[in-house]
């Protein structure tokens, strides 16, 4: 019985596949952005930049795994690794039984406990707004696909995550730096907000038959795989123009113009995903730019505040 449910009787190999790092980026820049925005403020802890880092490492392949596992106890992300697009439908370990439910969330509690402590830690050291703070972003992870909210299932999880991988990591993780949140950390969290928002939408479109087919009426289910991957599109290019507007406006220091450096990248997406948008396979071009996109465009973002 103990085989069953150990995740040490899992090879290790599988937890690498089931925590699908290629993804850790959307988790931790967010944390890298703020940390980078209270060293320009004169104001960076180290050894808190460090702790959070971890936290939000723990937090994003915790939720990782967590929505896989309820995606596939709901009848979602059904296919086995060697049959999907390697960005979307989860890992693949749970419907091809390298690890089990049981041995997943057992991981999965360890992981967000892991994160709880730091979050305690701050709120002793810092102020308890940064406990306020992660609890929000904790319970959107754990809402986006649990019951009775599923966030996911009801077109409300694309708008959860802009939120919860944008103004709240960034500002909680700018707020164990100085105490203090600012309407200026808020706004540059949008940035990883909305990289993060196109991301799903661009992820969601493989997965577009096994959603109907499960009634996860996510963004692209209620829109149709055209109108997403417009949106998808028109997204990209809105991250940039609302770049733009911050550094014209001073919210963001000029340096932050870094950031352009991803556009190449943007444009390679856009155009895998117009071109292939209907193959679930051909269009992991466009997934594979993106993830690209997040991360270029979001550590750029950090460089400026450090070359101000």
């Amino acid at each position: 019985m103990r085989a069953l449910t150990s995740p040490a009787a899992v090879p290790f190999n599988y937890w690498v596949q089931a925590a699908r790092l290629k993804f850790l980026p959307q988790g931790v820049l967010p944390v890298t952005i703020g940390g980078a925005a209270a060293f320009a403020a004169g104001v960076f802890n180290s050894a808190h930049f460090i702790i959070a880092f971890l936290a939000a490492a723990a937090v994003q392949i915790g939720l990782t795994m967590f929505n896989d596992t309820l995606d596939f106890k709901y009848g979602t992300d059904r296919c086995t690794i060697d049959a999907k697009n390697p960005f979307s439908g989860g890992s693949g370990v749970l419907a091809s039984g390298c690890i089990k439910p049981r041995q997943a969330m057992t991981v999965i509690v360890g992981l967000y406990l892991a994160a709880l402590v730091a979050a305690i830690y701050f709120a002793v050291t810092v102020g308890v707004w940064s406990l306020g703070l992660a609890g929000v972003g904790a319970a959107i992870s754990i809402l986006y696909s649990a019951k009775p909210f599923r966030l996911a299932y009801r077109g409300l999880g694309e708008l959860a995550m802009l939120m919860g991988y944008g103004p709240v990591i960034t500002g909680w993780s700018y707020y164990v730096h100085t105490g203090s949140l600012t309407p200026e950390i808020l706004l540059i969290g949008l940035i990883p907000g909305l990289s993060m928002w196109t991301m799903i939408i661009i992820n969601e479109i493989p997965d577009y038959a096994e959603d109907r087919a499960a009634e996860k009426r996510n963004l692209t289910y209620r829109l149709g795989q055209q109108r997403a991957k417009n949106l998808f599109i028109i997204s990209l290019g809105a991250i940039y123009v609302y770049i733009a507007v911050l550094i014209g406006t001073s919210v963001l220091p000029p340096a932050a113009a870094l950031a352009f450096a991803g556009i190449p990248l943007a444009f390679s997406a856009a155009k895998a995903a117009h071109r292939h948008y209907l193959d679930p396979i051909k269009v992991a071009g466009a997934n594979k730019y993106m993830v690209m996109v997040y991360s270029v465009t979001n550590l750029t973002v950090a460089l400026g505040f450090l070359l101000r």
